[in-house]
């Protein structure tokens, strides 16, 4: 896939003649396509590469690909995502999950301990004890939001 025009001129500016980038300059780009930083979406994307301290031209196309197919369409699960974020930090953490899980009060006060093991066995692949977007969408694919 090819490199767009404005991301290939920002790459450039920030490398200085350089082949990388550093984090802050990929978030940057991320800001002046008009990507927000604190949507879930692409809090999750940094949060998969956060070991990462620096990016070529190539790694930073991939992340604004990824952004943008994941974006689109995301209505429905982000509202609720950001139900489910009642600090709205950008993570589902096992604290949020309960307060959740309690006002629904689909399950008993004893049982909310378990079930939230379970969707973080399940949902939580990076294992760092919560949830971002990206492992939320994947834990509920196949669920119907109606």
């Amino acid at each position: 896939m090819a490199v767009s025009p404005l991301i290939r001129s920002g790459f450039e500016k920030y490398a200085e003649g350089g082949s990388e980038i550093g984090v802050a300059a990929v978030k940057d780009l991320f800001l002046v396509n008009l990507i927000p930083l604190r949507h879930p979406v692409v809090v999750a994307l940094f949060d998969e590469v956060r070991d990462k301290t620096s990016f070529n031209l190539e790694e930073v196309r991939d992340l604004f690909c990824k952004a943008k197919q994941q974006l689109a369409g995301y209505i429905d699960r982000l509202e609720l995502f950001e139900k489910y974020d009642t600090n709205s930090d950008g993570f589902i953490s096992r604290e949020d999950m309960k307060i959740c899980l309690r006002d629904d009060e689909y399950y008993k006060e004893e049982e909310l301990d378990t079930v939230i093991d379970l969707v973080m066995l399940f949902g939580d692949v990076n294992k760092d004890d919560r949830l971002n977007y990206r492992e939320f969408v994947r834990m509920l694919k196949d669920v119907p939001l109606e």
